[in-house]
């Protein structure tokens, strides 16, 4: 499971976005949103679908769609930040989450990349055969 390079990148954004999830709730006082991200479930709903994705390796159409709908989830996420930044409030807690949640969405986007290339190599074989 562990062993492509895929599900190394999903492990590494699932520990990232703990740790997004943990400065949000221990600096929850400096962190208001305006928007619908006010309950932060949006912040829980980013690592329990990434563990979900880990273990879907022998499903790589599903884990490709997976990976796809947390890198849209991470975007809304830098958006809101990103607003909320605008707005004036750009403390370092800001930075240090918007920071890692764009590492999150490179490694997403890496993961899909490969995950797409091993479907893609499984179907040419297929045809050779």
């Amino acid at each position: 499971m562990i062993q492509r390079i895929q599900s190394l990148y999903i492990l590494i954004v699932i520990i990232l976005s703990f740790i997004v999830l943990k400065l949000t709730i221990d600096y929850s006082n400096d962190i208001k949103l305006n928007s619908f991200l006010t309950i932060y479930y949006v912040f829980y709903f980013i690592p329990l679908i990434g563990i979900f994705t880990l273990f879907l390796y022998k499903k790589r159409v599903t884990q490709s769609m997976m990976c796809l709908i947390m890198l849209c989830v991470n975007v809304i996420v830098i958006l809101s930040y990103g607003l909320k930044i605008y707005e004036g409030n750009s403390s370092l807690i800001n930075l240090v989450l918007i920071a890692c949640t764009m590492i999150e969405c490179i490694l997403l986007f890496l993961a899909r990349k490969a995950i797409n290339k091993d479907v893609n190599l499984v179907r040419s074989i297929d045809r050779i055969r």
